[in-house]
């Protein structure tokens, strides 16, 4: 009431309401950098755990296949072995006979 009667209170209202207008949109950009901001943080930290994901994918990758290389020699010297166990089983078969 008392701005709408004297144009000095009126010129004083309209500037505090500029102001806390001004303060209010600055506390909305403020919160929006925030936001912003965080959300930044949060997109690295997920790419370096996906970095770290990818990382350890190749190596477990790399140690699967060293491991299957691994199996292939033992089964290459299981077929050796065997291979040894069957003509050692029939050298003692000749040796046998011979004996009789």
């Amino acid at each position: 009431m008392l701005a709408a009667q004297d144009i000095n209170i009126n010129a004083a209202a309209t500037t505090l309401y500029q102001l806390s207008e001004d303060e209010r949109i600055q506390q909305q950009c403020e919160a929006r950098e925030d936001y912003l901001l965080r959300e930044q943080d949060l997109a690295d930290r997920i790419a370096d755990r996906e970095k770290t994901i990818a990382k350890q994918k190749r190596a477990l990758t790399e140690k699967d296949q060293a491991l299957a290389e691994k199996d292939q020699a033992i089964a290459e010297k299981d077929q050796s072995i065997a291979s040894k166990d069957e003509e050692i089983a029939k050298l003692k078969a000749l040796l046998a006979s011979k004996n009789q």
